[in-house]
């Protein structure tokens, strides 16, 4: 026969035992949870990665094409600029050209 003492450690074992399942069961349960957590984080942060590579991308692009779009402008500026001088300058010919005629002219005639 078991005295009361036996009893009451053995008991004492046991619900150390139980104690322990439980805080194991705990720890398992919170593990899996942080792990979970971990796991969804990776996948936002995967998913702000991919969306700031698009933004990026886009970014670029459209940076590329106002840069296309005031080169062109800048071309068509410095076009239209060259042409109005090349008009100038031919007119200047012209005048000057003339006002060469007209000089030899009046030398024949004098």
């Amino acid at each position: 026969m078991m005295s009361n003492t036996q009893e009451a450690y053995i008991q004492t074992l046991r619900q150390i035992k139980d104690a322990e399942d439980s805080a194991e069961k705990e720890i398992e349960a919170r593990k899996s949870e942080v792990e979970e957590e971990i796991r969804n984080m990776q996948i936002q942060i995967e998913k702000l990665i991919e969306a700031s590579k698009a933004e990026g991308e886009n970014l670029v692009i459209k940076s590329i094409e106002e840069s296309r779009r005031k080169a062109l402008a800048d071309a068509d500026s410095i076009i239209k600029e060259a042409q109005i001088k090349s008009k100038n300058i031919s007119a200047q010919v012209n005048n000057q050209t003339i006002q060469k005629i007209i000089d030899i002219l009046l030398r024949g005639v004098e």
